[in-house]
């Protein structure tokens, strides 16, 4: 018993002892005279160093170091910083809690639409599939950047289709890899995914438009049409 009171009793000193590190880390936010300086001062140590030393407590310090980057990235985007800390602060968020999806998907959306990085927030996304395969919303994601950035529906599709297999997809996930596999040239393909979601949705609306989708692709068939795949210039790999 006072084994165990004594682990338990130092679980919980370094737990504020690293609580402390972090808070002093961070204290330039606070404690700068301009508001320039203010939101561009910042240390950290690595993400991984604060996991091993967080010892149990990796979630609570994923979650202050969240709060403290929501501050951050409203600084930045009122003009207060350049962003230099970001990609060290969504390290160390998303090492102490690789579960943390929100922080894979809002980080995403940072570096694509802020920063104009489309394939580096692709590379965030991957990092959080690893972490959690069976979250629609990361691969749907990846489809959308490919889809609006590349107009390379092919690999949209892959992505929508990928997305359409995880538990808590909805139809969407499924419409959306349907219609850019017919916007990829492929007729078939397509309708092959509008036959799923037909069998699949229990929604009304949705079988009626999957229905209305399955005959346009049989239409387009029988007329051997197909829309061409436009070339595009992406990275290596899906």
């Amino acid at each position: 018993m006072k084994a165990s009171y004594r682990g338990s009793f130092l679980r919980f000193a370094v737990f504020g002892l690293l609580s402390v590190v972090m808070v002093l880390s961070l204290r330039g936010f606070d404690l700068s005279r301009s508001a320039e300086e203010k939101y561009q001062q910042l240390y950290l140590p690595s993400g991984q160093f604060l996991k091993e030393a967080s010892i149990g407590y990796q979630e609570a310090h994923a979650d202050y170091l969240w709060f403290r980057f929501i501050q951050y990235y409203g600084a930045f985007a009122k003009g207060f910083n350049n962003f230099r800390h970001f990609e060290l602060l969504i390290d160390s968020i998303t090492t102490l809690d690789p579960k943390f999806v929100e922080a894979y998907h809002f980080a995403s959306l940072v570096t694509w639409s802020d920063l104009g990085k489309p394939y580096t927030s692709i590379d965030i996304l991957k990092k959080g599939i690893l972490h959690n395969p069976d979250t629609a919303r990361l691969p749907f994601q990846i489809g959308l950047i490919y889809y609006v950035v590349d107009d390379d529906f092919a690999r949209a599709s892959f992505w929508y289709d990928q997305a359409a297999k995880c538990s808590d997809a909805t139809d969407l996930e499924l419409r959306f890899a349907a219609f850019s596999r017919y916007r990829s040239g492929d007729p078939l393909g397509s309708l092959s995914l509008w036959q799923d979601l037909y069998n699949n949705s229990d929604k009304p609306g949705m079988q009626m438009l999957a229905a209305k989708m399955i005959l346009l692709m049989e239409e387009k068939m029988k007329a051997g049409e197909a829309l061409p795949q436009r070339k595009t210039v992406t990275r290596s790999g899906v």
